[in-house]
């Protein structure tokens, strides 16, 4: 247990520690998000609105009185969708007291993450005394976040590629570098 929880806690940093890279000083994200000069005038609109903090698509049927299946809500849904296809849509995520910064947060997911993989990797690592192979199956972690998060959000929820590409670059670059020290600590 101590083993696992040291790998864990260190891999934890280094895994924090390039996303601070990656966000804070390399250019990886630097066009993650879109500048447009309609911010301040498109954020009016949306505080005037009333709007709650929360994620909205536009366009979208009124889900705000469904609780379950709702087979005439579904049928509005498709009605939209089609009624929109090749048009204009917006997903926001809206929050009425801005971003509140939560590092400590950020670091315990980190830790999760990195500690789940252990817990699902140790059983591989300990059957192989190839270094290459240890980090490959870390690696595979990685795959798994791209191909489960921006793959799956690109494709059903229309994330820019753009985006998409800067997510999977860092998930596998951060498991990829993650994954050196996971090989190394946890050889036979």
């Amino acid at each position: 247990m101590k083993k696992l929880l040291i790998g864990s806690l260190v891999g934890a940093i280094i895994y924090f520690f390039w996303g601070f890279l990656s966000w804070a000083l390399l250019p990886i994200h630097l066009h993650a998000y879109n500048y447009t000069p309609a911010q301040d005038s498109l954020l009016s609109a949306m505080a005037a609105s009333g709007l709650k903090d929360g994620a909205y698509a536009m366009p979208m049927a009124d889900n705000r009185n469904v609780g379950a299946f709702d087979a005439k809500y579904h049928e509005e849904s498709e009605a939209i969708m089609k009624a929109n296809k090749g048009k204009p849509m917006a997903t926001i995520y809206y929050l009425e007291d801005g971003y509140q910064e939560n590092i400590l947060r950020g670091f315990l997911l980190d830790f999760l993450a990195v500690f789940a993989a252990c817990l699902l990797l140790i059983p591989a690592f300990t059957t192989t005394n190839s270094f290459f192979q240890r980090w490959w199956f870390t690696l595979l972690i990685g795959l798994v976040v791209t191909v489960c998060g921006p793959l799956l959000n690109h494709n059903w929820m229309g994330v820019p590629w753009s985006y998409t590409v800067d997510m999977i670059l860092d998930a596998l670059l951060s498991w990829g570098i993650t994954g050196l020290w996971l090989a190394w600590y946890f050889r036979k």
